[in-house]
């Protein structure tokens, strides 16, 4: 057995893992409120050196050591840049909180702010129509003789009428979790909470006519998908060269 060909092929897997992060930032680059993700790795130390004695690696791959294997995926809740819009319905929050929203069944939590108005009045998610949720886990419906919605930085919603009156329909339920490590992403902007969430506090504001963008930087994606790539190629190079190394060996000794 060849220790190093199996040390290649786990970094293989390693820098493949990469590029499938890199790669899901990427076409998610101009997601609104997407947040990058991180992989993480961790490195082993070779048989001898955990077992404090010089001896030959097993014969079972699951019982070997050394090399690096990818040890969780996070993700990077940075505030990414914001975008003015004028959008009535483009929403940008400041601050550590989140828009809660469902599909009817389960509510989720999400920092893209670009909103729109479905067939019933309810104030939903562009791109997913899940409808936007008031402190009191209801959806928000736009009165169909509104004129225009004002949208204060504490989440209340206004309407306006044809004569410039403004009546309060709702105010957006803005929370936050207990901590960051409990949100699971589902698609691209969407986060479902495994532990508690409570209001988020008055340092958090709506900005009405802005989005936020995406927290991916493409250049820099971009180096680290190329930087990744390489290293998968040039371990697939050095399990190529061990092989044909091992195979050469056992053609020499079957001559002699």
């Amino acid at each position: 057995m060849i220790y190093g060909l199996y040390l290649s092929g786990q970094g293989a897997q390693a820098q493949s893992d990469r590029l499938g992060v890199l790669a899901n930032n990427l076409a998610n680059a101009s997601t609104g409120g997407f947040k990058r993700d991180l992989a993480l790795f961790q490195a082993h130390e070779p048989r001898d050196v955990a077992d404090g004695v010089a001896g030959n690696v097993p014969g079972n791959l699951n019982e070997m050591t050394g090399g690096v294997t990818l040890s969780e995926v996070v993700t990077d809740f940075s505030e990414g840049p914001l975008t003015q819009t004028g959008g009535t319905y483009d929403l940008a929050l400041v601050g550590e909180g989140f828009f809660t929203v469902s599909d009817g069944r389960e509510t989720f939590l999400t920092r893209n702010g670009q909103l729109s108005v479905n067939a019933q009045g309810e104030l939903v998610t562009a791109d997913s129509g899940h409808a936007v949720l008031d402190v009191g886990d209801t959806p928000i419906r736009i009165p169909i003789n509104a004129t225009d919605v004002n949208i204060g930085a504490d989440g209340s919603v206004f309407s306006v009428s044809a004569d410039g009156t403004a009546a309060e329909i709702g105010k957006i339920n803005i929370v936050r979790p207990a901590s960051l490590d409990e949100l699971e992403k589902v698609g691209n902007s969407l986060y479902r909470s495994s532990g508690s969430v409570t209001a988020a506090q008055d340092g958090v504001q709506v900005l009405q006519g802005h989005v936020e963008e995406s927290g991916v930087r493409p250049v820099l994606e971009m180096m680290d998908l190329i930087e990744a790539s390489r290293a998968f190629e040039t371990n697939i190079n050095m399990m190529r060269l061990q092989d044909e190394s091992l195979g050469q060996l056992l053609q020499s000794v079957q001559q002699r």
